[in-house]
């Protein structure tokens, strides 16, 4: 099954646990990523890889940004106001989206998306091409210490060793066990320099973790995250 087709199969699942109370997305990761987006108001906004849609739907219904259009590659979305656009699109193929023809975005969003392209400089060179002068990109990604521990302890090597292990990684959904998942894993470098080679610059990075009190709350996640360290977010500007 390649990446495509487990994403179809795996959006219902994988909306209904980021859902969830307890889920990272609802206790620190969609503020953290809001907080590093800025102000959308008034302005239009590309998400790649938007689910289904439900963020979208709320930086226009909340946030006030002026239009959304939303791709997807699952394809299974909500029912969007007027100024969301919800398609479904390969982010491996930005390129050939009839949709972004002739459009310039304000703010331009990969959360949890961009480890899936498959050549990830031609899709950041679409992105470059589509993107206002001064305008956003937010990048929201496993952070790479992530896979390099699941890969020192599946593989029973040291963790610089699976930090620094090339090529793709394969693993049951945490969503669906039944579903497989295959990506890219990164090194700080290899998500820092793609960027860099498209024409961004990186004006910030933050790495969210759960304030003490839902340390408290919900140790299960932290233990978790005491493990695995989470979540990087990136925020770059074109050069």
């Amino acid at each position: 099954m390649t990446s495509n087709e487990a994403w179809r199969d795996l959006t219902t699942d994988y909306e209904q646990a980021r859902s969830r109370e307890d889920s990272l997305d609802r206790l620190m990761e969609w503020d953290a990523q809001r907080s590093v987006i800025g102000s959308v108001a008034g302005k239009a906004v590309l998400d790649v890889g938007c689910g289904n849609g439900s963020k979208a739907i709320e930086l226009v219904r909340d946030h006030g940004a002026a239009s959304v259009l939303g791709l997807d590659i699952g394809s299974q979305f909500l029912e969007a106001p007027p100024e969301v656009t919800l398609v479904p699109g390969d982010l491996s193929e930005l390129d050939t989206i009839p949709e972004l023809a002739g459009r310039t975005f304000d703010v331009v969003l990969f959360l949890q998306s961009l480890a899936y392209a498959k050549d990830r400089a031609r899709t950041l060179r679409t992105v470059r091409s589509v993107i206002a002068e001064d305008g956003v990109l937010v990048i929201s990604m496993a952070h790479p210490l992530r896979y390099a521990v699941e890969r020192a302890e599946r593989d029973g090597v040291g963790i610089g060793e699976a930090y620094h292990s090339a090529g793709p990684y394969s693993y049951p959904s945490r969503w669906n066990p039944e579903i497989t998942l295959t990506h890219t894993t990164d090194t700080f470098a290899s998500i820092h320099n793609p960027l860099v080679v498209a024409g961004f610059r990186v004006d910030q990075v933050l790495e969210p973790q759960l304030p003490e009190e839902l340390k408290l709350r919900y140790p299960h996640k932290q233990d978790w995250l005491a493990r695995y360290a989470g979540i990087i977010i990136l925020r770059a500007r074109p050069v």
